[in-house]
């Protein structure tokens, strides 16, 4: 299978059928969205996080160009984690917008969604995951999960922002779930882990910081 970016995979699984992120968790998988495009910017060694700072230190690759946007507000200045989430989730929802967009597009054009009108008036462009993009994504990752190997940075990435906004559930079963849970307990353990680790730690701290901005916006 041709892999793509974190932040695409997280898209092709996150969003439903209808090309919208699930209504009874659209703030948290918003926001995975955004820890996805973070960690493509980490993985490439484009930004550092050092104390929950986000900073820049080398120039976007060519094959992020899909994120330049997110990219751009981060190069302005250094940014907290929970200043990236509030100023992409809780402002007028233009930056959100436009990630959104630049994945959509991106995507559309190694025909792995479809474009179509959408929204209340049929007027809003909706991007809908062709169902054997999910699949075959599908696939690998459990494949990732259950056999014995280690885990690439990248899938331990994605696992991890599928699983804290509670879209892995669907593509996995229990037992799955379970095998994912204690897997996630030993890298943590391993020394020769220390990326992997440190890569659960990252998605776990934007995770708290997502449904702590969730749950300011309800109350």
């Amino acid at each position: 299978m041709n892999r793509k970016s974190v932040i695409q995979e997280y898209y092709i699984l996150a969003v439903n059928e209808k090309g919208y992120m699930p209504s009874m968790r659209a703030d948290e998988s918003n926001a995975g969205l955004v820890a996805a495009g973070v960690m493509d910017l980490l993985l490439n060694e484009v930004v550092m996080i050092e104390r929950k700072k986000i900073t820049v230190v080398k120039e976007i690759p060519g094959e992020l160009g899909h994120i330049a946007s997110l990219y751009a507000y981060l190069k302005e200045k250094p940014r907290t984690i929970d200043k990236l989430m509030n100023d992409y989730m809780f402002s007028t929802g233009k930056r959100l917008k436009e990630l959104t967009t630049e994945i959509g597009e991106s995507l559309l054009s190694v025909h792995a969604v479809t474009e179509e009108k959408g929204g209340l008036f049929g007027n809003k462009i909706v991007y809908i995951p062709e169902p054997g993009s999910k699949e075959r994504l599908v696939e690998v990752l459990r494949s990732a999960v259950l056999k014995e190997g280690r885990i690439t940075p990248h899938d331990m990435a994605l696992l991890c922002i599928l699983k804290e906004t509670k879209n892995l559930n669907q593509y996995f079963s229990k037992s799955e779930g379970a095998d994912l849970k204690t897997r996630l307990k030993e890298l943590k353990k391993d020394p020769q882990s220390k990326q992997l680790a440190e890569m659960v730690n990252y998605v776990e701290d934007m995770t708290a910081i997502i449904m702590c901005c969730v749950m300011t916006s309800i109350n």
